[in-house]
């Protein structure tokens, strides 16, 4: 027993120290880093209630309890950081079931406190209680709830990324989503390990022991990601924190007017002479200059290039061309790449030289992208335009 308590102990110190190491990164911008680290420190402050009921009381619990409100809204705000300014006016409404619930518990602390004596075990009783029960329910009811919210900013958040830049493989957000997905899962086990204390409350000590080894993998990995997570304005020498959010914020609001959810403010009006015209300019500079092979061309770079505010280019190319700006460019070097793989001349060009011709920066987002557009990879590609030169 004491060698398990002495394993989470050490577990959790170590999570406090990776939570520090994260929000102290010289490299990670500190506004967004703040909410991962405090998401760290939140899902850790639980697990030391095994710690807390083997050398005090199970009362102090009572204490320790409303801090399990706290990890889902910071889970959502780091999330959020990703696209806007989080200030403490937007961030403090999330916290309010926390200071609900802390209030709740302090009153449950002194009022059973004097009913029950002290004792390691919590009593059987109180576990089984209809409060507690319904506690229980709110708390996952808000994790999932919160799990659902982050999800959708983040799904905004990547279709922001594709209406500005072509090229995203710096940009890893799938660890995001299996921060998200992984939160979600722990919830649900969360869960069913309340169902089995409801079962066997003589084991509480033993479950939640479990359930601290369940969470501790996930910290790790989550530390090790977070620490490793270029913002989207770190990932290029000279860009502009303020000034990549309010064109993620131009670029939905133009997705939003092209899908007719938000009604046309002046800034996105655009008659159908100037959106054709447009248009016409950005198809002449990807088929004449082939401005798609700058392998790092984003919407801001197009716009310059047009004389054009960017803006007014992704609201053309949405409602134009029916596209995002990702899927425009990527088009364009995808058909270039077909052209060279089909190219007898190119025959012994490797497929990455073929890639890299062709506008893409790596072999993998080659692959990804062309099997993306034509259902191939380039080298099946490549086979089959082969065999039916053959033919």
């Amino acid at each position: 027993m004491n060698a398990l308590l002495f394993i989470v102990a050490a577990g959790i110190l170590q999570a406090f120290f990776l939570a520090f190491v994260i929000y102290y990164n010289p490299d990670s911008d500190k506004s967004v880093n703040r909410f991962l680290s405090l998401y760290l420190v939140t899902l850790c402050i639980p697990m030391l209630a095994p710690i807390i009921q083997f050398f005090f009381t199970w009362q102090l619990l009572f204490i320790l309890d409303p801090f399990l409100l706290l990890s889902a809204p910071l889970l959502y705000l780091y999330v959020c950081s990703f696209k806007e300014k989080i200030t403490a006016r937007k961030a403090w409404p999330h916290f309010i079931l926390f200071f609900m619930f802390a209030a709740y518990n302090y009153y449950m602390y002194v009022s059973f406190g004097s009913k029950y004596p002290p004792s390691h075990q919590i009593p059987a009783e109180l576990i089984a209680l209809p409060s507690a029960k319904i506690r229980v329910v709110i708390r996952m009811g808000q994790m999932l709830t919160y799990v659902y919210l982050g999800s959708k900013v983040l799904t905004s958040y990547q279709r922001s990324i594709q209406h500005l830049f072509s090229e995203t493989s710096k940009i890893n957000l799938g660890w995001v989503r299996w921060l998200i997905n992984g939160y979600f899962i722990l919830t649900i086990v969360m869960g069913l390990l309340y169902l089995l204390i409801l079962q066997n409350p003589d084991q509480f000590w033993l479950i939640v022991m479990i359930n601290t080894a369940i969470v501790t993998p996930y910290i790790y990995a989550v530390a090790f990601k977070g620490s490793r997570q270029p913002m989207l304005w770190q990932i290029r020498h000279g860009m502009d924190k303020d000034e990549v959010i309010q064109q993620m914020h131009d670029a939905e609001e133009s997705e939003q007017v092209t899908s007719h959810q938000a009604d046309k403010t002046p800034k996105n009006t655009l008659s159908a002479e100037k959106r054709d015209e447009i248009v016409d300019n950005v198809v002449a500079l990807m088929s004449v200059e082939k401005i798609y092979l700058q392998t790092e061309l984003t919407l801001q770079d197009l716009g310059e290039k047009l004389n054009v505010p960017y803006y007014q280019v992704s609201q053309a190319i949405n409602e134009g061309m029916q596209k995002s700006f990702y899927d425009l460019v990527n088009g364009y070097r995808v058909e270039e790449a077909k052209r060279l793989l089909s190219d007898p001349a190119s025959s012994n060009s490797k497929i990455l030289a073929i890639g890299l011709d062709s506008g893409f920066n790596s072999k993998t987002t080659f692959n990804t992208v062309f099997k993306k557009f034509t259902g191939l990879t380039p080298s099946d590609y490549r086979e089959t335009q082969k065999q039916t030169a053959e033919v």
